[in-house]
């Protein structure tokens, strides 16, 4: 069950009502009508924030695949080897959950193979409000802001634009999404504050 549901709608058959919900099955709902993004609305654990947001730049796993969705842990495991990310019950954390996102992204979508990346940046990557070129795409950034979202039309208005928190996971249509209603919920990447030093972003798409 949706903990808030916000209806953007129109009178059009743009998609953009974004269900927001405490547990994982909340992402299934994206295959409702007029349902542009489903998020899941989880808290990071402390431990892991604080060890993750410790790390250096460098430190940070980066990673950009096309993978079978059970290879998805072992893809981030290996990029972290290469980045010396510190070995630990926190990595361990890390790659386990991509793996179990990349799984749901796998069910959810019914597909085999996941496009995986981990992104990390300084700088703000796309500052533009953008529907993505693909069915579905999701994202959950564990260091920095998360996504900005705002419903077409209504991106000059600072008060109606949200964002994805830190750590939660939102699953938002692309452009390719195959049903009638097609998207009119758009994102971009967030400001990043000056302390943060570098965001990483997860990004998952199906291949289809």
């Amino acid at each position: 069950m949706s903990l808030a549901e916000t209806r953007y709608s129109a009178g059009d058959q743009l998609a953009r009502d974004v269900l927001i919900g405490r547990e994982p099955d909340i992402l299934d709902d994206i295959h409702l009508p007029s349902v542009a993004a489903s998020i899941w609305a989880r808290t990071p654990a402390p431990d892991f924030q604080g060890w993750i947001d410790g790390l250096t730049v460098d430190q940070l796993p980066e990673l950009a695949t096309v993978v079978p969705v059970h290879l998805a842990e072992a893809a981030v495991l290996a990029a972290a080897e290469t980045a010396g990310t510190p070995t630990g019950p926190e990595l361990d954390m890390l790659a386990g959950d991509v793996g179990a996102l990349a799984l749901m992204v796998a069910k959810t979508l019914r597909v085999d193979q996941i496009r995986l990346r981990l992104d990390v940046s300084e700088e703000v990557m796309c500052p533009k409000f953008h529907i993505d070129n693909v069915v579905a795409r999701l994202l959950c950034s564990y260091r920095g802001p998360g996504t900005d979202y705002v419903p077409e039309g209504a991106e000059g208005d600072p008060g109606r634009i949200r964002q994805v928190r830190t750590g939660a996971v939102g699953l938002f249509r692309g452009r390719l999404w195959p049903d009638v209603d097609s998207t009119g919920l758009l994102h971009r990447s967030p400001a990043m504050p000056k302390d943060i030093g570098a965001r990483l972003l997860l990004v998952i798409d199906p291949v289809v």
